[in-house]
């Protein structure tokens, strides 16, 4: 009996030693081998794969400082344990080039002064628990640094957008040199007044400056990346030199181009001479003179007439949904709404540029094979999106009210309202001597004399031209968020890759009610009124049946 005891108790020790060792085998190799299931549409809690590649290439060690008070109040908690989560999750990924510390400041004097100086505030939370409300001050904000390096998220107030704020800084830190993004002024332009928010926001990544080209200014060489936001004016062909040699140069240009010049309160709309159309067309674009109207898919606008303000449809403001994107596109295939108030149809040449195109909504995948010119650059290009096949377009007198009958022109097509092109650009001025400098009228300075020789054909570079400036302007962006994502993706395709562009555009979802013919709503409307009453009368009309066969079975075993 001992014997048999003393041989189960020998057994039971060494499988519990046995799980233990497999318990410490799974717990070392977890320690090296990050795996989680995350079964999300989006993939809400796991970093994407441009974050992975970036902690991947890290090459040195990278530091992280969470600044966390311990008496954070309970709403906050489970952020501060989803923070954890994530940076948890990086430096798994990072290989050991990552290190990441929880520092709470409270208490030091020296520590929250150097916060001050760092840019991270003490912020003041209203608190209301247990009949008794109280102002706490706390930390809630994260610094990464690398060598002299560093950048600030002052408060998390968002874990849907740490990850995007997390990895942008550390590339920025680990970049030698910072990239520049120049907005085009002097045309009527929109200000900076007027794109604050979007300033605002590329900000955080880029240094923002203002050019202006008159007198022969040069596009400075340490911009990357210009922006023509929605001339109003003409632009001199002195002007238009210095853009086409910035791109000689290897310059990246985004072009927003307003065919018309509104006065919204009145809903008066003039044409806009912005002289830029031959410039554009050499480099495969042409920019229509005209509005697009969509009848199927567009957004409500308010208008007021009097006293009263009413809401309705409005055929020229286009709403692009998810199926009008070019899905090849890091800049829009992960976005799913964009809202284009009064814009012009842009078209990509074919004599100029290789178009590389993707069917069209309403478009059969099968096509008659035409036979298209000789393209004369090596260029290639793209729709980005297009409005859904009920559009047409309207040309002057441009009648832009909402009271009247929006009756297409002409036979409806889809329209494509922004392009992307790449490649080896010619230049408009390679057999023309450079233009001399429009100064103004009594002025005595010298105009400033071209920078070198004319150069006649660009490296691999990009333009992108959409045919509105309108869409990223304050008082639109409102009405969509992923206005904002377009243009900065836009900026970051050109300047720093698609790295960044796949994790801002994860969580931008819009999920509109589908649209559903006449038909199909009466046929929902009958079965509403009529199904749960033919739902009762099936049921009895069964149990009748049922109930009437077991009788028959009942009297047949009783006789």
């Amino acid at each position: 009996m001992l014997s048999r005891k003393l041989k189960y108790g020998t057994s039971s020790v060494i499988i519990v030693l046995i799980v233990l060792g497999i318990i410490a085998v799974i717990n070392f190799l977890s320690t090296r081998h990050f795996v989680r299931a995350d079964l999300t549409e989006n993939k809400d809690f796991t970093i994407s794969d441009s974050t992975k590649k970036v902690l991947g290439e890290l090459d040195d060690v990278v530091n992280i400082t969470a600044y966390f008070s311990k008496n954070l109040p309970p709403y906050l908690t489970n952020i501060q344990t989803q923070v954890k989560d994530i940076l948890d999750e990086y430096e798994a990924y990072a290989h050991g080039n990552l290190e990441v510390n929880f520092v709470d400041p409270a208490g030091d004097p020296s520590m929250e002064q150097k916060l001050r100086f760092m840019g991270i505030p003490q912020a003041q939370l209203n608190i209301i628990e247990k009949d008794k409300a109280e102002v706490v001050n706390v930390y809630f904000g994260m610094a990464v640094m690398y060598e002299d390096r560093k950048e600030v998220i002052p408060v998390i107030q968002n874990v849907m957008t740490l990850e995007y704020d997390l990895t942008s800084a550390i590339v920025k830190v680990k970049r030698s040199e910072e990239k520049t993004l120049c907005f085009l002024t002097g045309h009527g332009e929109y200000s900076a007044e007027n794109y604050e928010a979007v300033r605002t926001s590329l900000g955080k990544q880029y240094m923002i400056m203002d050019v202006d080209l008159s007198e022969g200014k040069s596009v400075p060489n340490n911009v990357n990346t210009l922006i023509v936001a929605g001339p109003k004016e003409k632009i001199s062909e002195r002007e238009k030199y210095e853009i086409d040699q910035f791109l000689m140069r290897g310059g990246k240009i985004i072009f927003l181009i307003d065919s018309v010049d509104l006065a919204p309160r009145s809903l008066m709309a003039t044409e806009v001479n912005t002289n830029l159309n031959d410039m554009l067309e050499n480099y495969g674009v042409s920019v229509g003179k005209s509005l697009v109207l969509d009848r199927a898919s567009n957004s409500n606008a308010s208008f007021s007439s009097g006293f009263v303000q009413y809401s309705m449809p409005y055929p020229f403001w286009p709403r692009i949904t998810k199926r009008q994107f070019d899905q090849s596109s890091p800049m829009v295939n992960q976005l799913e709404n964009l809202i284009l108030p009064w814009s012009a149809p842009v078209e990509l040449l074919p004599s100029k540029v290789n178009i590389e195109k993707t069917p069209k909504q309403g478009e059969n995948q099968k096509q008659e094979v035409t036979e298209k010119p000789p393209v004369t650059q090596n260029l290639k290009g793209i729709e980005l999106f297009h409005t859904s096949q009920y559009s047409w377009t309207k040309g002057r007198p441009f009648n832009i009210s909402p009271q009247q009958r929006f009756v297409p022109t002409g036979d409806m097509k889809s329209y494509p309202l922004a392009v992307a092109v790449t490649g080896k650009f010619d230049s408009l001025y390679a057999d023309k001597p450079v233009p001399e400098p429009e100064m103004p009228e009594g002025e005595e300075t010298q105009p400033e004399p071209a920078s070198g020789e004319t150069l006649i054909e660009s490296p691999e570079t990009q333009i992108v031209v959409v045919g509105n400036a309108r869409f990223i302007a304050n008082d639109f962006l409102g009405r969509s968020r992923a206005n904002m994502l377009f243009i900065e993706n836009a900026v970051d395709w050109m300047t720093l890759g698609e790295d960044l562009i796949n994790i801002r555009s994860r969580f931008v979802t819009d999920r509109p009610i589908k649209e559903i013919s006449e038909n199909a709503k009466l046929f929902v409307r009958i079965i509403n009124i009529c199904g749960a009453a033919l739902l009762v009368i099936a049921f009895g009309l069964v149990r009748f049946i049922f109930k009437r066969r077991a009788k028959k079975v009942y009297e047949a075993y009783s006789v």
